[in-house]
């Protein structure tokens, strides 16, 4: 299951990388210039954030480590984390606001820019390995609000999105389900509240995937009008489904826990 999801996320990396690349667009923030916007300050947040290195047996541990497959390893991810502290913490912060507006411009199609899911995926993975990090150190609590902020952030990330920020965004979501689900018999009542509070603000199946596969469809039919030597396919619904359902199962693994 993990490697069909991995291997969807990256046929929709490379279809995104040719649709974008044909648009010469910049980084830039949202339009929105509503104060109260998390991508404003998510913004702010990616501005400060140091990309991990990138070899590929870093790339692994973090992502054992932020699964839950693998120990806090201090002496080859406690700097990562270090230099991070300012940017997870304006993404923690970020993550408790309501509003959430990326300004994405699908009305470009293909060359609509969706740069901050590059970053999403990196702090979103960052933010799953502090928390274990905060665990190790037993810090339950810290533990358990920063997973809270990692399935807030999952929400934001890909909200208004196509497929690929769904996908993008369950990088943040599944670690976060698993782990919740495996502490919340450890946590006092008040935070398991917090926990069911959390849950309950997610659907039922992680994301709302039928308005992110009509965007996609959206999309690539108006860039397939705008350029028809676009063939780009649509994703197979199939590991969609799978993925749905797997959230599902996780989400239902916290409510129970939290109710014991």
């Amino acid at each position: 299951m993990e490697f069909e999801m991995k291997r969807l996320l990256t046929i929709c990396l490379v279809a995104t990388c040719v649709f974008v690349s044909r648009s010469g667009a910049q980084l830039a923030p949202p339009n929105s210039t509503n104060p109260t916007n998390a991508a404003l300050r998510y913004w702010m947040a990616f501005a400060v954030l140091h990309d991990p290195p990138a070899d590929q047996a870093t790339a692994e541990l973090l992502d054992r480590v932020a699964s839950g497959t693998s120990p806090w390893a201090e002496a080859q991810l406690g700097k990562i984390l270090d230099d991070n502290r300012e940017a997870l913490a304006m993404m923690q912060r970020a993550s408790k606001l309501s509003f959430c507006d990326w300004g994405l411009e699908y009305e470009l199609a293909h060359q609509t820019p969706i740069y901050h899911l590059a970053k999403g995926r990196v702090l979103g993975r960052l933010n799953a390995v502090a928390a274990v990090r905060l665990e190790s150190n037993g810090q339950l609590a810290q533990a358990a609000d920063a997973w809270i902020a990692g399935i807030r952030f999952s929400q934001h990330l890909a909200h208004g999105g196509t497929l690929i920020s769904l996908l993008s965004a369950r990088l943040s979501l599944s670690p976060a389900l698993k782990s919740l689900a495996r502490v919340a018999p450890q946590l006092d009542a008040d935070q398991r509240k917090q926990i069911a509070m959390a849950i309950g603000e997610i659907p039922d199946d992680g994301f709302d995937w039928a308005d992110a596969m009509k965007r996609e469809a959206d999309v690539l039919a108006a860039a397939k009008r705008l350029d028809p030597t676009i063939t780009a396919p649509m994703p197979s619904r199939a590991p969609v489904d799978r993925a749905a359902n797997e959230l599902r199962a996780d989400r239902k693994a916290v409510l129970d826990a939290v109710a014991q």
